[in-house]
């Protein structure tokens, strides 16, 4: 999904005594874009999850 906006955040913060700018730059979405994104997140972590729970299963059968 291509985005056209982005929000810019800086902040600037001190690592091993100097201090370093961040720039974090965000999406602008809109709420539909928002949720269908939220949506595929779930859907690939609950896969990741189902594929290492299948696997501990199947390693607890054999044991």
């Amino acid at each position: 999904m291509e985005h056209g906006k982005y929000r810019k955040e800086t902040e600037t913060v001190t690592f091993q005594g100097k201090e370093i700018t961040l720039d974090n730059l965000i999406p602008v979405m809109t709420p539909e874009q928002e949720a269908a994104k939220r949506q595929e997140l779930e859907q690939r972590l609950y896969d990741i999850f189902r594929k290492y729970a299948e696997a501990r299963r199947a390693e607890e059968a054999g044991a």
